[in-house]
């Protein structure tokens, strides 16, 4: 079911929570908060899995009360535990719905003019939202076969969901639980990811998780390949036009990611590492 804007109704939730799971994030959201102050939230709930730059602190600086910060101390990753970490204070702290997004990631434009529409939606429908993954500037996006049909659910109202199942794998678990709503779609509301903006920095990611996972994990090399290059597609990405409604308002400067992966360290990261089959795309960009 495809659902666009015209639902008119009262909305019964009133309290918006966001969600957003973070580590070592502190270049970024100065950049990402210039939008996220004006969004209609009235609180932040952010997981730090161990950064160690400052991130605590800008968050505290940028948001202040508006913020809470569940610091993890524990290495051993587990984003089922760190998203149901947020979930559940959301919860416990009367939030209706939670919107669950990363630190490189935007709401479109229209689901802020629409907003009391969407909100209306969300208390009947598990609402997919668009994915618009931004290359070069948020003009255009990715239209690669992987990314014609990328839905996505962002929001949970937690009258309709029990909360995240415990069981699931530790690693890459869904960013939200499973909603007891019938689904439906929507292109008119999306959320902007980042990452891919700036090639150079989506490429190096790419292959520092792919070594990561290996070296920390020691998943097998054809199963790693298997699972990250059909996404990452070689970098052919079969741009095409994003939206004018989408992007209105937002600008982006893709340079801010060069600075992101020298904080990251994504590629003396592969270099020390360097597993030279796992090296199937952006082989540039390691010299």
């Amino acid at each position: 079911m495809v659902l666009e804007t015209g639902d008119e109704r009262n909305c019964t939730m009133n309290k918006v929570y966001a969600n957003v799971m973070i580590q070592n994030e502190s270049t970024i959201l100065p950049h990402v908060y210039k939008y996220w102050k004006d969004y209609p939230v009235d609180k932040w709930i952010f997981y730090d899995d161990c950064s160690t730059d400052n991130t605590v602190q800008v968050i505290r600086d940028l948001f202040g009360n508006k913020a809470e910060v569940i610091e993890n101390k524990d290495t051993n990753f587990s984003e089922c535990r760190n998203r149901s970490a947020m979930l559940e204070s959301s919860r416990s702290s009367g939030a209706d719905l939670v919107l669950a997004i990363d630190a490189d990631e935007l709401l479109s434009s229209t689901v802020l003019k629409y907003w009391d529409v969407l909100l209306n939606q969300l208390t009947e429908y598990d609402m997919q939202l668009y994915w618009y993954n931004v290359i070069d500037s948020v003009q255009k996006i990715r239209q690669d076969s992987m990314y014609l049909e990328n839905f996505r659910t962002f929001f949970v109202p937690l009258k309709s969901s029990h909360g995240f199942d415990m069981t699931q794998h530790k690693y890459h678990t869904p960013r939200t639980p499973q909603i007891n709503l019938t689904q439906a779609r929507s292109k008119t509301f999306g959320v902007i990811h980042l990452q891919s903006i700036n090639r150079r920095y989506y490429a190096l990611k790419q292959l520092w998780y792919k070594h990561y996972e290996h070296k920390t994990w020691n998943h097998p090399i054809d199963y790693i390949n298997a699972r990250y290059d059909p996404v990452v597609n070689n970098l052919n990405f079969n741009e095409a036009a994003t939206p004018e409604e989408i992007y209105d308002g937002i600008t982006f400067d893709a340079s801010v990611y060069d600075e992101i992966e020298k904080v990251k360290g994504y590629k003396e990261y592969i270099l020390s590492n360097l597993t030279p089959s796992l090296v199937t795309f952006g082989e540039e960009y390691l010299k």
